[in-house]
């Protein structure tokens, strides 16, 4: 048998707290970091620039750098080995470092994103978005100024028939597409959100209105009393006490005679 909750005391006002809910920004920006983060980590295992030389239409050489190492392939040679084009560079490493961070940058993005979080999680989050965004964006410069450097390897060589072309792979698209999606979600992680509205606080959760205090209205001066005949009601006064005059000094109290006791008898 349950009994029904006892109403609050006069005067009770409720004490205010976090509206419950999540925020739409950051909980888009942790979904753009978590895409950024996949698309980084991908990128990796795939061509990031490839270079080709041709004799005529027949292919000679096929250069295709990728996060880990260089693929050659040469049908005129079969067996060309990669290292005679040089060392390449291990993207991959920086890539999987930024796109771990962007990881780590999502899940507490989501963890943050509650309405009822500490402004400590909330910095925290767009801290670490921002950390794997700087990460990212410059492995991308990086991957571009080595795309320059590959384009003037594939210079065009002025021999009959010869021709050379290079051009960014799937990778380096997937690398420019994950920074852009990761400065996104940096901008709504660090981006403040809008208050909620403020609880009705005259009102407790029960439904009885909590009394105000009264307000004191305006002062109007009272409305004169008159007699049945019209005129003016003036209030009797009362008479002025009596002022008892002082006795004259250098002279004592006169006191009453004694009564005669002759003429009493």
């Amino acid at each position: 048998m349950s009994f029904p909750a006892a109403p609050p005391p006069l005067g009770y006002e409720p004490v205010p707290h976090r509206v419950p809910g999540w925020h739409g920004r950051r909980v888009v920006g942790a979904v753009l970091a978590l895409l950024a983060a996949a698309a980084a980590i991908t990128a990796t295992f795939l061509e990031l620039f490839t270079g080709e030389v041709r004799l005529g239409e027949q292919l000679r050489l096929r250069l295709a750098v990728t996060g880990w190492g260089l693929n050659v392939s040469s049908p005129a040679e079969p067996g060309t080995p990669a290292s005679a084009f040089g060392e390449p560079v291990r993207n991959g490493w920086a890539l999987a470092g930024a796109g771990l961070l962007l990881l780590v940058a999502a899940v507490m993005g989501v963890a943050a994103a509650r309405r009822a979080s500490s402004a400590g999680s909330k910095f925290a989050a767009a801290l670490v978005t921002g950390i794997g965004t700087g990460f990212l964006a410059a492995t991308t410069l990086s991957l571009v100024l080595q795309a320059l450097s590959l384009r003037a390897s594939f210079r065009p060589i002025e021999q009959a028939g010869i021709t050379t072309a290079s051009s960014f792979g799937l990778g380096f698209w997937l690398v420019a597409g994950a920074t852009a999606l990761a400065i996104v979600a940096t901008i709504l992680a660090a981006a403040r959100s809008r208050r909620p509205r403020s609880a009705d606080l005259t009102t407790p959760r029960y439904g009885f209105p909590a009394p105000q205090a009264e307000r004191p209205g305006p002062q109007f001066p009272a409305p004169a009393l008159h007699w049945p005949g019209g005129e003016p009601y003036q209030a009797r006064q009362a008479p002025p006490p009596a002022v008892r005059r002082p006795e004259p000094l250098g002279e004592p109290p006169r006191d009453p005679p004694p009564p005669d006791d002759h003429r009493a008898s």
